[in-house]
C-alpha cells in the first residue's frame, strides 16, 4: 500500500470517528459552531480534519464542567 493511500484512509478514519462523536455530542445537547455559525456535525467534520486544517476547536463548558458548545473557528495568523 502507498504512503498517499494510507494517508487518505487515515484522514476518512480521523472524518468517521470526529463524525460519530460530534453527532453523539449533539444528540446529548451539545450545540456545534463553525466561525460563528450553528452547525451540523458533517459541516464541523468538513471544515476540520483536512490536512493543514485553519480550524480549531474551543469547547465551552458550563460551571458544572459540562460541555455545553463546540465551537470550530478559523485560525489565522497575523
Amino acid at each position: 500500500m502507498c504512503r498517499r493511500q494510507m494517508k487518505a484512509e487515515e484522514m476518512n478514519a480521523a472524518r468517521e470517528d470526529m463524525l460519530r462523536r460530534l453527532e453523539q455530542m449533539r444528540r446529548s445537547g451539545v450545540e456545534l459552531f463553525v466561525d460563528g455559525r450553528a452547525a451540523l456535525p458533517a459541516e464541523a467534520v468538513s471544515k476540520a480534519v483536512r490536512e493543514n486544517s485553519p480550524y480549531m476547536a474551543d469547547y465551552v463548558i458550563d460551571a458544572a464542567g459540562t460541555i455545553r458548545q463546540v465551537r470550530f473557528d478559523r485560525v489565522t495568523r497575523r
